[in-house]
């Protein structure tokens, strides 16, 4: 009897100090259930917990599944984060009548509120278990839940611990609860692993990758670059500041604010512009200038849209120095240097074997030998050409075939016009050694077709590498560089199509596949971005790590990963909201919301 009551007098001090310690994490809504048993086994980790009918009608996110809930054990004291997965709620009036179809009509016109103040109870699954008390990390929720265990909603900051939403700098978004802002962040290191992007257009893809972009030049690590193919036209215009006259752009600014604690005020911008002999023609006249090609760009994409913010109460100032294209006003300050570029002869005649990924093996294993047969002979593209076609390799038969892919390839290249010229260049290695932070290569604006931006595409991505090998060589590896490739398809699709289409898959394929995977020890993450996986090489989708699922077809989104439910919902989903799914959070796959519209220029150029 001693026994018994030394026991009862233990459990009360505990039910006592879970109390108290369950108001110091967050607010109390409710109990584990007295009555229904929770299920904790091989098979089951389901905690049943009880809400009185004011605290269900006082907090409209309860009714919801997926919302965080926290239990403070009475036996162990742990806090143990919950999931809500599901809901028992009924009428006081079945309690007596049942669902019998003799009795569900009688007063069906008559509607009784008292009969809805009942107790609602929630379906839990238990997802971490943190010991509040001491300093230790979250573990796994392996223990079974004392009923009468006091049920809160936690505070931001328990939620940020138990889940592990908080890894590192970069920051991602907010957890997707609409009653508390938890922050979910990535460490760095983890973009060396690479991340994928998934979303129809308009669900939120931009938006969150200008948001990374915006994160990476607040956390500014000492050697970083983040480089951006744009192909699209959506980048090359960061440099300006939002449009804080919409009031939608101003909460999204004001989000990515709260979620870094800091004010981005502007971004310096170097901007790679491919220019073609096609170009220089029509736009630039006799002039060679890097500064000329400088006011052409700011005339032709930058004017209009400084324009357009000037005419919604956004007032710029906006100057050219040579090569660079100041803005300015009270609260933005940036500048950007456009780079002209294309390709010199000499300079790519060792390379351009590799330069057109359409050639077959035997194409290019040809043109490294009347390269290097010919010699000085060779000095531009006309001059190759013109030795394939009059069968300059003496002695050595080329198949029909390859020659034909031989002289195709040389033509499609000597099309391009991004040969030989001749106005003011910058050579890459020179640029990306001494270049901002950010840099896009503008595939966009250059007038360029389909196969010139592929073969530009390729190109820096080999010079990149070959770049960032010599640094890692020579020992002066500093920071890490962050690629983005949005529509990311475009450049690397599945393995579709003819024979040609054939080599060019499998080369690209081949390099994305190197640079992904040796690129981790050298600190080269990707970012890619694309609206349907099944268009991507499965490369890709391989080795990024890291997906972030926005709107997107039910049946891609479960074949990543969501389950039924969670498929269909994300469908549904408002821009912005996402599922987050890697392997570095101890919840292998969680739902956030980010800041949209972003920190930086985002603009519909239509409505320009």
């Amino acid at each position: 009897m001693t026994s018994d009551f030394s026991l009862y007098n233990d459990i009360k001090d505990k039910i006592s100090k879970a109390r108290a310690l369950a108001i110091t994490l967050g607010d109390l809504v409710g109990k584990v259930s007295r009555y229904l048993p929770s299920k904790v086994d091989e098979e089951n980790d389901i905690v049943n917990v009880v809400v009185d009918p004011n605290t269900y009608y006082k907090y409209p996110f309860l009714g919801k599944i997926g919302i965080f809930l926290g239990a403070v054990d009475i036996k162990s004291l742990y806090f143990v984060l919950l999931r809500v997965i599901g809901y028992e709620r009924s009428d006081a009036s079945s309690l007596f009548m049942g669902d019998s179809s003799i009795l569900s009509n009688v007063g069906l016109s008559d509607d009784e509120p008292g009969s809805l103040i009942t107790n609602v109870t929630l379906k839990c699954e238990m997802l971490t278990k943190v010991d509040f008390l001491s300093s230790s990390d979250p573990e796994a929720a392996d223990i079974t839940l004392e009923p009468q265990s006091p049920v809160i909603i936690p505070k931001p900051e328990v939620i940020e611990r138990s889940l592990g939403t908080t890894r590192g700098l970069l920051r991602l978004g907010f957890l997707d609860v609409s009653y508390s802002r938890v922050r979910v962040s990535t460490s760095l290191d983890d973009l060396n692993f690479h991340m994928l992007i998934l979303g129809t257009t308009g669900a939120g893809k931009t938006s969150f990758i200008k948001d990374l972009i915006a994160g990476l030049n607040v956390v500014n690590e000492e050697g970083s670059k983040t480089f951006i193919l744009d192909a699209t036209g959506d980048y090359y215009h960061i440099f300006l500041p939002p449009d804080k006259s919409d009031k939608i752009v101003r909460n999204g600014v004001e989000e990515f604010n709260q979620l870094y604690g800091a004010i981005v005020k502007g971004i310096n911008l170097d901007i790679i512009y491919p220019v073609s002999r096609t170009w220089v023609k029509k736009y630039l006249g006799n002039s060679k200038s890097a500064g000329s090609i400088a006011k052409v760009y700011f005339d032709m994409f930058v004017k209009p849209i400084v324009n357009y913010l000037n005419s919604k109460g956004v007032t710029l100032y906006s100057s050219i120095i040579n090569n660079k294209i100041i803005i300015s006003n009270s609260e933005w300050s940036s500048q950007v240097t456009i780079y002209p570029f294309y390709f010199r002869f000499r300079d790519v005649k060792g390379v351009l074997h590799r330069l057109n990924p359409y050639f077959s093996e035997q194409a290019s294993h040809f043109i490294k030998i009347m390269i290097r047969k010919k010699g000085k002979e060779i000095s531009k593209l006309d001059d190759l050409i013109t030795e394939f076609n009059d069968n300059g390799l003496e002695g050595v038969e080329i198949h029909r075939s390859t020659k034909e892919n031989i002289i195709r390839g040389l033509y499609l290249l000597k099309e391009t016009q991004l040969f030989d010229v001749g106005v003011e260049r910058f050579p890459l290695s020179k640029v990306l050694k001494n270049s901002s932070s950010t840099i896009v290569f503008d595939l966009y604006n250059s007038e360029l077709d389909d196969f010139s931006q592929k073969i530009l595409t390729y190109y820096f991505l080999d010079r990149l590498f070959e770049f960032r090998e010599k640094q890692m060589r020579g020992g002066s590896v500093k920071g890490r560089y962050v690629i983005v490739i949005d529509e990311a398809h475009r450049f690397f699709p599945s393995s579709k199509g003819g024979e040609e289409d054939t080599n060019y898959i499998r080369k690209v394929a081949g390099k994305i596949a190197t640079m992904m995977r040796l690129g981790r020890r050298r600190k080269i993450g990707f970012i890619f971005a694309t609206h349907n996986p099944n268009d991507l090489s499965d490369i890709i989708i391989q080795l990024a790590n890291t997906k972030v699922l926005f709107r997107i077809k039910s049946e891609v989104a479960e074949a990543l990963g969501l389950s039924k439910t969670e498929a269909r919902i994300l469908n549904w989903e408002k821009n912005g909201v996402s599922y987050l799914l890697t392997p570095w959070l101890r919840e292998g796959k969680i739902k956030i919301k980010v800041p949209v519209p972003p920190p930086l220029g985002h603009y519909d150029l239509s409505k320009t």
